[in-house]
């Protein structure tokens, strides 16, 4: 392997097959099953990101959402939204090409930007939203609270860990930058949500998608209510 990679630290997946699967064969078939996976993975990537992309950009967050929630009618699909986010998935894999420790920084923060993601709802909801969060039809009922705060307490812990360096000793080129790009990233959000995004983003927009149902929701006292489906805006998606 050291022969190989000529670095410890870096092997060559699919040279490494080769030279240990023999015949041939066999290692080509799993380097096959192994780019059907990173490409399947790709797609599912993709297809989660764009949907995601889409249902921010219904919520009027990004300065064009007018664009970017358009969708395509043959399909029914957030076309917009998935080109949008292969052009900024080419760009960041063309950024290795300039400078790889800044490209393993960027890809590094992915684990801990879902671990954020999750904990701020989760951790607002057993705090300052503890009285006035809506339940929805399914939820844990009494052990809401306890199940948030354990997991606030398991992911506050682990984002921290996430910061650490990976190796020893620490350099400048395999230091883990995670959280001065989270920072970063962060320091971005403040200032476009008080410049812009305050003045027309006022929540996620909760639809029903079948507008005969009545749902019957529980409040936070645990008395059950009906509400009524909202209406969709026609302003809200724009359609071929």
């Amino acid at each position: 392997m050291e022969a190989t990679s000529g670095d410890n630290e870096t092997i060559n997946l699919t040279i490494i097959t080769f030279q240990s699967t023999l015949p041939h064969r066999g290692a080509l078939a799993l380097t096959i099953l192994l780019i059907l996976n990173l490409y399947f993975a790709g797609m599912s990537s993709i297809t989660v990101t764009s949907r995601i992309g889409f249902a921010m950009a219904r919520d009027g967050i990004f300065p064009f959402s007018n664009y970017l929630r358009w969708i395509f009618e043959p399909t029914k699909t957030p076309l917009a939204n998935v080109v949008f986010v292969c052009i900024i998935d080419s760009l960041l894999l063309l950024l290795q090409l300039v400078s790889t420790t800044a490209f393993v920084a960027i890809i590094a923060i992915t684990t801990l930007g879902f671990q954020i993601s999750y904990f701020m709802p989760i951790f607002f909801r057993c705090t300052i939203a503890r009285d006035t969060f809506q339940l929805g039809g399914f939820n844990l009922g009494r052990f809401s609270i306890p199940i948030a705060i354990i997991s606030s307490i398991w992911l506050f812990i682990t984002s921290i860990f996430m910061c650490f360096p990976t190796e020893y000793p620490v350099t400048k080129d395999n230091m883990n930058y995670t959280i001065v790009i989270i920072s970063g990233i962060a320091l971005i959000a403040v200032i476009y949500w008080l410049v812009s995004a305050r003045h027309r983003f006022v929540g996620p927009k909760r639809i029903d998608m079948d507008p005969t149902s009545l749902p019957v929701e529980l409040s936070t006292n645990g008395n059950e209510k009906t509400t009524a489906a909202p209406e969709t805006p026609a302003s809200m998606v724009t359609r071929l």
